[in-house]
């Protein structure tokens, strides 16, 4: 009976070290590219540069704003 007992928690003692014990999982980095977003350009100056075409079209209609020497 004592054997039995023994064996018993020797097995359940295994059972929950059994996690511990895996192989932790090892994360990579993703290679990554660099993607360069549009230049907006007036007269020469640059006005400034966005990947969101919605910005890219505001800055180009306002660009005259941002480049005019009032």
């Amino acid at each position: 009976m004592k054997m039995k007992m023994v064996l018993t928690a020797l097995g359940l003692a295994a059972l929950l070290a059994t996690p511990a014990l895996a192989a932790k999982q090892t994360h990579r980095a993703r290679a990554t590219t660099a993607v360069t977003a549009p230049v907006i350009t007036s007269e020469g100056q640059l006005i400034g540069t966005d990947p969101d075409p919605s910005v890219r079209s505001e800055l180009s209609r306002d660009a005259t704003t941002y480049t005019s020497t009032n």
